[in-house]
């Protein structure tokens, strides 16, 4: 483990398209998108709901994943957005190993997220 030393015992959860969710089966990390290249993004439950309906309204199926920080693999850094507002967990030269999801919300467009 090479997480950094900021607390490794939060929950954290992951919003993957379903395409990266079933691709994320058959491999030992978690398929990422393009958006994740320089930096893996994290979010707290209460941080959901916002990023949810900024970023994934218009995704017809998604999944919101919870990920056992202590078993990630980077450097976890907690740090402002680029507006500098709420703090968020990026994980910086790192990997989401398959083991470290702790459970699965599917989200269909008829269902928004319900972890509320």
């Amino acid at each position: 483990m090479n997480v950094s030393q900021i607390d490794t015992q939060v929950d954290l959860y992951k919003i993957l398209t379903e395409e990266n969710w079933e691709a994320s089966q058959r491999e030992e990390f978690l398929v990422l998108p393009a958006e994740d290249a320089a930096f893996i993004h994290f979010a707290k439950k209460d941080q959901l709901e916002r990023i949810v309906s900024k970023y994934w309204i218009d995704v017809k199926a998604y999944v919101v994943l919870k990920i056992d920080s202590s078993q990630l693999i980077g450097r976890l850094v907690l740090e402002a957005n680029r507006l500098g507002g709420d703090l968020y967990y990026h994980l910086y030269e790192g990997k989401i190993p398959l083991g470290a999801v702790m459970g699965i919300e599917e989200c269909k467009a008829e269902k928004s997220w319900g972890g509320r």
